[in-house]
């Protein structure tokens, strides 16, 4: 048996199996009344309940972060896609910019997301600030409301906050001022640091959020589940994010020509689970329409397992869980889930841009050019037997701005 393949780190096809029971054949939920956004008669698109907010979501949602063509948004909706989501700080707007052309004439049709993330524009958490920042995203959206607005990446490693940024008072006078004005119907929080159980485990508790967006994927750490049983119960959304588990050699040759791709085997995975409202996946093109939508409403199968399975044997020790368990061990204070998950967008996403101008918002002493001259304490910590230090190096030198542009 290789190290890849190490049981207590690899997901076996027996634990997909009893996971896909434990979601209770949410396949078979074809018998939703399709509302918003009807898909025609060739697609498979089911839609669920976004939690107690009543509105009915595309299971497979559209992720804005990547998109430039607004024909592709509207090719997606005539596939069945009626979830949105984007923010003001994808791309400096473009995204948002992007999707407004869509929205023209169709706006009845979609069930729109943006975010709240003045962290990103580094301006300060005031009443003013969150409602200008939602007005600009109208405005390049070219609507006069959102469905639901998100405070977006909550996380003490993200923010510099954490869960006390869920309770400023400020954003919540300023929620009620967009509410009030018709801007905005539903408020809720998005994640995937290290602290995500607590934070999002109160936006759930609180009774003040309606919805979270949180990393769910095959590969992650069993905990999500509690989780997603919480927001169940509470009858808080829960739409999941970062499904692909890495996306690691999704398009590689051995995972083409099959009875299922990598990504609609991930994907059907997700949506197993019954208790998640549906899942966001970033998409720039048609092909990636036509693949994603045929997740929705088919249930997963063994050809599925078979590929999950040996996708896991493969990469399981190259996918970081962010999980921050092994920061604690690091001397030098390295951001070092942050930065595997800029290196993922880099590597794995396509999203060069993306990550090296994420690495250049930390501080110079957060990143990982100086982990060459360390012992590697964060492998120790570990508890998926990543070669974290390597990895680390891989990414400094893929994402430093001044040996990416030489």
């Amino acid at each position: 048996m290789t190290d890849a393949a190490q049981p207590a780190k690899k997901v076996s096809r027996r634990t997909l199996l009893a996971a896909a029971a434990t979601a209770g054949g949410a396949a078979v939920v074809g018998g939703l009344a399709l509302s918003q956004a009807d898909p025609p008669p060739a697609s498979t698109m089911r839609f669920r309940t976004l939690g107690r907010t009543g509105l009915r979501v595309s299971e497979i949602g559209f992720g804005g972060f990547p998109l430039d063509d607004p024909e592709v948004l509207v090719y997606a909706l005539e596939r069945g896609i009626n979830y949105v989501d984007t923010a003001p700080c994808y791309r400096g707007g473009a995204s948002e910019r992007a999707i407004g052309p869509a929205l023209k004439g169709r706006r009845d049709k979609f069930v729109l997301t943006t975010k709240w993330c003045p962290h990103h524009a580094g301006k300060p958490a005031t009443k003013q600030v969150f409602l200008d920042l939602l007005d600009g995203s109208l405005r390049r959206l070219g609507t006069d409301h959102v469905d639901i607005v998100l405070n977006h990446e909550v996380g003490r490693r993200s923010d510099g906050t954490g869960v006390e940024r869920l309770k400023n008072p400020e954003m919540f006078e300023a929620w009620e001022a967009a509410k009030k004005a018709g801007k905005a119907r539903f408020l809720g929080a998005s994640g995937h640091d290290g602290d995500l159980p607590g934070v999002m485990g109160y936006a759930i508790d609180s009774g003040l959020f309606d919805v979270v967006l949180c990393r769910y994927s095959f590969l992650d750490y069993p905990e999500q589940q509690q989780l997603i049983d919480r927001a169940a119960a509470a009858g808080v959304g829960f739409i999941a994010m970062k499904t692909l588990a890495g996306a690691k050699g999704a398009d590689l040759d051995k995972f083409r020509d099959r009875q299922t791709s990598f990504k609609q085997a991930a994907l059907k995975w997700v949506l197993s689970n019954p208790k998640l409202s549906n899942l966001i996946i970033s998409i720039s093109n048609r092909r990636q329409v036509d693949e994603y939508v045929t997740a929705s409403g088919v249930p997963i199968a063994a050809a599925d397992f078979t590929v999950l399975d040996e996708y896991a044997a493969l990469f399981s020790r190259e996918v970081c869980r962010f999980c921050n368990a092994c920061e604690p061990a690091c001397p030098d204070n390295v951001r070092i889930a942050d930065i595997l998950r800029f290196s993922m967008y880099f590597h794995d996403y396509g999203q060069e841009q993306r990550g090296v101008e994420s690495y250049a918002r930390l501080v110079a002493a957060e990143r990982a050019a100086h982990c060459a001259h360390c012992a590697g304490f964060c492998e120790a910590a570990c508890g998926y037997d990543l070669p974290v230090k390597s990895l680390l190096l891989r990414a400094d030198a893929a994402l430093a701005a001044d040996r990416t542009a030489t």
